[in-house]
């Protein structure tokens, strides 16, 4: 689940605009009337509260799941966010770590977006997700091995020199979290690098947007994680962070001016970035960490007494 959605917030936005739109169409107050099946499907995903998961792993696993998240991409901010900011983020990563000779598994792959972006790059690569939904939709490059699987429960048989885990970790439950990082840990080299990213950072606008609304509300209605937050996570399960990128600078105000927001979202990224605006203040973040090399056994000699 690449999850995006972890794609809770995404999607929750995107069920919003789309009722919106039907509730102007049929001239209703209500959504009793709607029979658009995106939004029925959306519905049974996100109750109106938008309450955070309780079970991540289920979550993107409703047939049609994976259509309308590749839709969300396809348009719009995310699709703004992921091609002009994003995916050159992450090919610029990726690449000096490639190579004929190198593999590289893609935890929680959703629909691909960061396995296509692997796949020319490294000689192997790796996609995995407990989703059929999700993988249905997929294409991807000829190198590139698509699994169905659960590596927390069923891990495979062998390592790799990197993990990418993108829109994972935000929404996934505590337990979940540190499975995932275990699982992880064990299918990277010593010295191998994890390369995740947070989706809704707690210090950004949006996040403390968000922050208010659990207040507000007395439980958490949005997910958000701090850079901090992460770090620790990171280290607490055997990961040293490199380095911390924010992006995504001009926040998505729910269904406000969606079509400006598209327009204004690289040139609001090339001046933060040209003046140094700090990463707590982006409303995504992508960390560089590698995992700890492990201590060898320090072998001594017999004694000769």
């Amino acid at each position: 689940m690449e999850n995006g959605g972890n794609y809770q917030i995404a999607e929750l936005s995107e069920f919003v605009d789309e009722a919106r739109l039907l509730r102007g169409q049929l001239g209703c107050g209500h959504l009793a009337p709607v029979r658009s099946s995106r939004v029925r499907r959306l519905a049974s995903l996100h109750n109106v509260a938008g309450i955070a998961y309780s079970d991540y792993r289920s979550s993107h696993q409703t047939p049609g799941y994976g259509t309308d998240y590749t839709t969300t991409f396809r348009s719009g901010y995310y699709a703004a966010l992921w091609s002009r900011i994003e995916r050159p983020l992450v090919e610029g990563i990726l690449r000096p770590l490639g190579g004929p000779g190198r593999s590289c598994l893609d935890f929680a792959c959703g629909t691909g977006r960061v396995t296509t972006v692997a796949g020319p790059l490294f000689g192997e690569v790796v996609g995995v997700d407990v989703s059929q939904s999700m993988l249905a939709c997929a294409r991807v490059p000829s190198n590139v091995k698509l699994l169905k699987a659960d590596l927390t429960v069923a891990p495979l048989s062998r390592r790799f020199d990197v993990v990418t885990a993108f829109r994972f970790f935000l929404n996934a439950e505590d337990t979940l979290r540190r499975d995932a990082l275990s699982a992880i840990h064990e299918h990277l080299n010593d010295g191998g690098l994890l390369i995740s990213n947070i989706h809704m950072n707690a210090t950004s606008p949006m996040g403390l947007v968000c922050r208010g609304l659990n207040r507000f509300q007395g439980r958490v209605v949005r997910s958000t994680l701090s850079i901090h937050a992460y770090r620790q996570m990171l280290a607490s399960n055997g990961f040293v962070v490199e380095r911390v990128i924010g992006y995504g600078f001009l926040p998505r105000p729910g269904w406000l001016l969606p079509r400006l927001c598209e327009t204004l979202i690289e040139p609001v990224e090339a001046i933060c970035r040209r003046v140094g605006v700090p990463a707590r203040f982006a409303q995504n973040f992508l960390v560089v960490a590698r995992r700890r090399l492990q201590a060898a056994a320090l072998v001594l000699p017999p004694s000769s007494e």
